[in-house]
C-alpha cells in the first residue's frame, strides 16, 4: 500500500504540500524584494555619499579661493613683493599659511622666482600652475605623498585698470587622511584619495589600501572586499582631465545588509514553525473526516469476518468531527438497524410460514405416539390383562406421552417471538451447567471442557444460551452415538482426541464458542439445511433444535456457524458480543 493510498495522508500531505509551497513562495518573494530594496538603498546611499564628497571638496575649494585673492589683495603683500626681496616676502608667507590654515603658500614674483614658501612648498617646492606674469586664477590637483594636493594660484595686482602683474599667490591644501576622515564623519563612508593609479590616503587600514585599487579602474559602482566584508564603491573624479587624481566613497554591503540575515532567519524560523502547525492542523483536520470511515471499515470487516449484518458503528462523536462522515456513520447505523428489524421480521414470518408445514409433522410426528397409546388402551381393554401386559401398557402411553409433550413445546419455542432478558453471566460456569444437562442419563463423560483462564464475564440471557448450548451438545452427543454404533470400517476415523469439546475464548469485544465433535459428520447435501426448520437425519428427531439455537444466538446479537465431513466429525461456532449494543444489564427485548 503506498503512502498516498489513505484518504488521512492525502490529505496530510496535500495541506502541508500547500502551506510550504504558500509560504515558500511569500518567503522567497520578501526575501527577493527586501534585498533588492537594500540594495538599491545601499546604491542611492552610496550616490548621496559622492555627490556631499564633491560638494564639499568644492566648498573647500572655494573657501581657499577665497583666501588666496583676499590675500593677494592685501598692501602689505603688495609691497613686500615689489621689493622683490625674498627675506621680507618670507614671513608674510608664514603668517598667512598660519591664520588660513593652509598647507602650502607659494610666493612668486612676475618672472616666477620664488619669493616665500612655507608649508609644503618650503619642503618641496611645486612650479606655479600659471606663467607668472599670467593674470588668470587657476585650480589644479598635485599628487603627494600624504594625499593628493590641491592647490589655487591667483594673481598679485597692483595699478588700476589694465593693473599690473606683480607676482603670483598660491595657496595648497591636502586631500589627506584627516580630511578623508572628516568627509567620513559627513557622509558615513568609507573615503579615499588616489592619484597614478594608487591610493595616497584613506580611512581603512593602510594593509587594505592596496585593494582599492582595482576600483580605480572603473568609472561606476563596483565591488571589493577587505578582510571579511564586502564593499561597493565608487570613483568620483577630482576634475574632468584624463589621468586626474579620484576620490574613492565606500560602504560596507556586508554591514549594511547585515539586518537581511536577521530578516532571513526570522521567515525562515516562521515558515519552519508554520509548517509544523500546517501539518499538525492538517493531520488534526484529516483525523476528523477519516475517524468515522476508519470506524465503518471496521465495523464491515468485522460484518465480513462473522456475517453478523446487524453489527454497528461505534462512533465517539467529537464536535470538531466532519459532518459529512458523521452523517455517513449515523445512515450505516440506521441501515444495520434497518437490517435487524428486516431479519427479525423475516425470521418471524419464516416460523409463522413454517408452522404452514405443522400439518407434515403433526401426521408425521404425533400420529405415531397416538397410534401406540390408543393401542396400549385396546389392550388395557381387554377383560384379562395380566399385571405384565399393565405395565407395558403404562410405560408406552407415558413414553409417547412425554414425546407428545416435547414435540409441542419445540414447536411453541420455535414458533413465538424470544424475549431475552440480559444480565452478566460467567460464561465458563454456563458452559459446564450446559455440558451436565447434555450428558445426563450418560455412564460415563464424554464431554471435555477447554475454557478461557480468564473466566470471562459477559452481558447475555444464561438461560437462553443454555438452552442453545443443550440442543447444540445433545445433537453432538447423538452424532457421537451414532458413530459408536457404526462397524468397524464403516468409515468413521479414529483420532485421539475428546469425543465432544467446548472451547471458550473472549477478545475485549467478542467472545467465541467452538463445540467440536468426532461423530459422523455431516453430508454435504444436507449440510446446507441443517438450520431449517423440521429437518433433521435423526428418526425421533423433531429438527427444531440447531434452528431454535439460531434464533437464540441472533437474538443476543451473535451468529452461528458450521463445518463438517462425513467420518470425521462437526465444529458448531458461536461468535456474541460481550455486551449488545445499547443494550445494559437486566433490559429485556
Amino acid at each position: 500500500m503506498g503512502a498516498l493510498s489513505s484518504l488521512t495522508n492525502r490529505i496530510f500531505f496535500a495541506c502541508t504540500l500547500l502551506a510550504t509551497l504558500s509560504l515558500g513562495f511569500a518567503l522567497y518573494f520578501v526575501n527577493e524584494r527586501v534585498s533588492h530594496e537594500a540594495e538599491a538603498e545601499l546604491r542611492r546611499g552610496l550616490e548621496e555619499a559622492g555627490t556631499l564628497v564633491d560638494q564639499q571638496r568644492a566648498s573647500l575649494t572655494d573657501r581657499f579661493a577665497r583666501f588666496a585673492r583676499l590675500v593677494a589683495d592685501l598692501p602689505k603683500l603688495k609691497a613686500a613683493v615689489a621689493t622683490g626681496d625674498p627675506p621680507t616676502v618670507q614671513p608674510l608667507a608664514d603668517d598667512y599659511r598660519t591664520q588660513i590654515d593652509a598647507d602650502l603658500v607659494l610666493v612668486t614674483d612676475r618672472r616666477g622666482i620664488r619669493l616665500g614658501a612655507s608649508g609644503l612648498a618650503a619642503q618641496s617646492p611645486p612650479s606655479p600652475p600659471a606663467p607668472p606674469d599670467s593674470a588668470d586664477e587657476l585650480s589644479t590637483f598635485w599628487p603627494h605623498e600624504v594625499g593628493v594636493l590641491q592647490i589655487v594660484s591667483v594673481p598679485i595686482l597692483i595699478g588700476a585698470q589694465p593693473s599690473e602683474v606683480l607676482g603670483r599667490l598660491t595657496i595648497g591644501f591636502v586631500l589627506d587622511e584627516r580630511r578623508a576622515n572628516e568627509l567620513k564623519d559627513i557622509t558615513g563612508s568609507e573615503v579615499a584619495f588616489a592619484a597614478s593609479g594608487r591610493v595616497l590616503a584613506a580611512t581603512v587600514p593602510r594593509e587594505a589600501q592596496a585593494r582599492l585599487e582595482p576600483a580605480l579602474q572603473s568609472d561606476g559602482v563596483s565591488t571589493v572586499t577587505i578582510g571579511d566584508e564586502e564593499y561597493i564603491t565608487l570613483r568620483r573624479p577630482l576634475e574632468d582631465a584624463p589621468g586626474a587624481p579620484s576620490a574613492l566613497i565606500l560602504r560596507s554591503r556586508t554591514e549594511r545588509l547585515r539586518f537581511l540575515s536577521t530578516i532571513r532567519t526570522g521567515l525562515l524560523g516562521a515558515l519552519i514553525v508554520t509548517v509544523l502547525l500546517a501539518t499538525i492542523l492538517s493531520y488534526a483536520v484529516a483525523r476528523t473526516m477519516t475517524r468515522p470511515l476508519a470506524a465503518i471499515t471496521r465495523a464491515m470487516g468485522d460484518v465480513a469476518a462473522t456475517g453478523d449484518l446487524t453489527r454497528k458503528v461505534s462512533l465517539h462523536s467529537r464536535g470538531w468531527d466532519d459532518a459529512d462522515a458523521r452523517l455517513l456513520a449515523s445512515t450505516f447505523n440506521t441501515l444495520t438497524d434497518s437490517i435487524a428489524r428486516f431479519q427479525r421480521e423475516a425470521a418471524q414470518k419464516d416460523r409463522l410460514l413454517s408452522l404452514g408445514r405443522l400439518s407434515t409433522v403433526v401426521a408425521h410426528e404425533i400420529r405415531n405416539p397416538l397410534m401406540i397409546i390408543r393401542a396400549s388402551l385396546r389392550s388395557l381393554r381387554r377383560e384379562e390383562v395380566t399385571s405384565g401386559e399393565l405395565r407395558e401398557a403404562v410405560s408406552d402411553i407415558d413414553e409417547e406421552t412425554d414425546r407428545l409433550n416435547r414435540i409441542v413445546t419445540d414447536v411453541l419455542d420455535f414458533a413465538k417471538p424470544i424475549r431475552f432478558e440480559l444480565a452478566e453471566t460467567r460464561i465458563n460456569a454456563l458452559c459446564r451447567s450446559s455440558a451436565e444437562a447434555a450428558e445426563a442419563g450418560e455412564s460415563a463423560p464424554i464431554i471435555t471442557l477447554d475454557l478461557d483462564p480468564a473466566d470471562p464475564v459477559v452481558v447475555t440471557d444464561s438461560e437462553r444460551l443454555r438452552t442453545a448450548l443443550v440442543n447444540v451438545l445433545t445433537n453432538a452427543r447423538h452424532a457421537v452415538d451414532r458413530a459408536a454404533r457404526v462397524p468397524a470400517g464403516g468409515g468413521v476415523a479414529v483420532v485421539n482426541e475428546p469425543l465432544i469439546e467446548v472451547r471458550t475464548r473472549v477478545t475485549p469485544k467478542r467472545l467465541h464458542i467452538s463445540v467440536r465433535d468426532r461423530g459422523v459428520g455431516i453430508a454435504p447435501e444436507d449440510l446446507a439445511h441443517i438450520f431449517d426448520p423440521y429437518f433433521t437425519t435423526r428418526r425421533a428427531g423433531t429438527g427444531l433444535g440447531l434452528p431454535i439455537a439460531r434464533n437464540i444466538v441472533e437474538g443476543l446479537g451473535g451468529t452461528i456457524g458450521i463445518s463438517s465431513r462425513v467420518g470425521e466429525g462437526t465444529d458448531i461456532r458461536i461468535d456474541l458480543p460481550v455486551a449488545p449494543p445499547d443494550s445494559p444489564p437486566g433490559q429485556v427485548h
